[in-house]
């Protein structure tokens, strides 16, 4: 089972603007990925607002810079280009846990018809794909893979 996600401190009524799903089921976490034994649980709102408020306050630390522009600025990805697929998990010591999937879908059909289903892993595609591990309970980040380029 799935939950949709939407980014309700700006959606407006006619807006069906996505952010991303939440998956409920313990298989969809993969131990290799999370690193952290815990158990899926059902979030609140306030735990996807405080995992989406921690993805956006560390971003520029989750996200290496992508080029600098003509100005010598660093640019990277905009985090709205992402859908995210979300796990939220609590260890026995009751720290809470998210592991994010970002994908950067751009229309891209074998993956849109997918995203609400199933965990999207994917190999290659450089930083349109990545997931991160952020510990809630204390605001950390915990493990970052980016993927890698053919």
């Amino acid at each position: 089972m799935t939950v949709r996600v939407c980014d309700f401190d700006t959606l407006k009524p006619d807006d069906t603007t996505i952010l991303g799903y939440v998956f409920l089921e313990q298989y969809y976490l993969d131990e290799r990925e999370t690193s952290v034994a815990m158990k899926v649980y059902r979030p609140t709102m306030d735990d996807i607002r405080n995992a989406e408020k921690l993805l956006r306050n560390k971003y520029t630390y989750i996200m290496s810079p992508e080029k600098t522009d003509k100005f010598g600025r660093e640019t990277r990805p905009r985090l709205k280009w992402y859908t995210r697929q979300y796990v939220f998990g609590v260890d026995e010591n009751g720290k809470k846990y998210v592991w994010i999937n970002a994908l950067r879908l751009e229309n891209d059909k074998s993956y849109t018809e997918r995203v609400s289903k199933h965990i999207i892993r994917v190999r290659d595609g450089g930083n349109y794909f990545w997931n991160v591990l952020l510990n809630i309970t204390d605001g950390k980040v915990l493990s970052v893979m980016t993927n890698g380029e053919a």
